[in-house]
């Protein structure tokens, strides 16, 4: 990866001065940002690449001007690998030089300031890779895993290769990845992340008070069944309070969506793993009732409708073969 370059140059999104046009690029491709200039030298061209990875997508940027990125909060996760220069996060006060990471959990919002001619890779890891690696049942359970990686970490230093090889690979291939690589590095780059991830959140079953694992190994081992939260404080023999308190405290969510995020997860699993059940015979075999409400709580959980996670699925046993 050259030095002075922004990475995968043969997909050119943006190479303008134009910032609303910028702003359009972005806006189309991932969650919705405000970018508004803070300087105006007008000599320079934004330049805004490219690279898709499956279902995960990196992008290369350099801005023309100082310029000031704000979101809503983000429903996917986000990387940013400083290349040159500096990005300051607002929301933790922290500048962000060449060689670090800055890691935005969904639920986060971004508020970055880039100075002037900064390069950097913005990772937009996808919300169903992401959840099918980490194995976990939605993103929101991570909590705030927001967090900045200094350029001398082991992390940060591995992903950095990582992007390195991909930038190569986009030369060689001249941006046309074909499915299989796309794959491959998005497993690449999901391996390297998941440990920074894991890291900064909350989830860790190893550490979790005896009555928390105790009721969260036992939704795992009923999931086919039906679960109240009068059920777990049955089987723990504590509080509905305090089984409250402690989803909250160590999870980051409710017993109720717990429970309904894992059996969400348990139709996934299903689906891709059983080439011959159908969408309403496996949300059914995890007690859903309603398709319309499964559906919904489905797309909402994963970013994608039951019958897409079947079509990648059915794109994934044609590759294979």
């Amino acid at each position: 990866m050259n030095q002075r370059n922004v990475p995968f140059l043969s997909n050119v999104g943006v190479q303008s001065p134009d910032f609303e046009e910028a702003r359009h690029f972005i806006n189309s491709r991932i969650d919705d940002r405000d970018v508004r200039p803070m300087s105006s030298s007008g000599h320079s061209k934004n330049i805004l690449t490219w690279q898709p990875l499956d279902r995960s997508t990196l992008f290369g940027a350099r801005w023309s001007e100082k310029v000031h990125i704000q979101s809503e909060p983000q429903t996917t996760f986000h990387a940013i690998l400083v290349l040159e220069g500096c990005i300051h996060c607002k929301v933790s006060n922290i500048n962000v030089t060449a060689g670090g990471l800055l890691l935005i959990a969904p639920g986060q919002q971004a508020d970055l300031i880039w100075e002037k001619s900064t390069r950097s890779v913005v990772i937009n890891l996808s919300r169903q890779a992401l959840v099918d690696h980490l194995g976990i049942p939605c993103l929101e359970v991570l909590g705030n895993t927001s967090a900045v990686l200094r350029p001398e970490e082991q992390d940060a230093r591995l992903i950095r290769q990582g992007i390195e090889c991909i930038a190569q690979q986009h030369d060689i291939c001249q941006g046309n990845l074909d499915i299989a690589l796309q794959r491959q590095w998005q497993s690449l780059l999901l391996t390297h992340f998941s440990k920074c991830i894991l890291q900064a959140s909350r989830i860790n079953p190893t550490i979790l008070p005896a009555k928390v694992r105790l009721v969260t190994e036992w939704i795992q081992a009923h999931l086919r069944q039906p679960i109240s939260v009068a059920d777990l404080v049955n089987v723990s023999g504590s509080s509905r309070r305090s089984i409250e308190s402690g989803f909250r405290t160590y999870l980051n969510t409710t017993p109720a969506r717990y429970i309904l995020c894992h059996k969400l997860k348990g139709v996934r699993d299903l689906l891709l793993s059983n080439a011959e059940i159908s969408v309403g015979d496996a949300a059914y075999a995890f007690g859903f009732q309603h398709l319309s409400h499964f559906t919904r709580h489905y797309q909402d959980a994963f970013g994608e409708l039951p019958s897409e996670t079947v079509r990648q699925r059915q794109k994934s046993r044609v590759i294979l073969q």
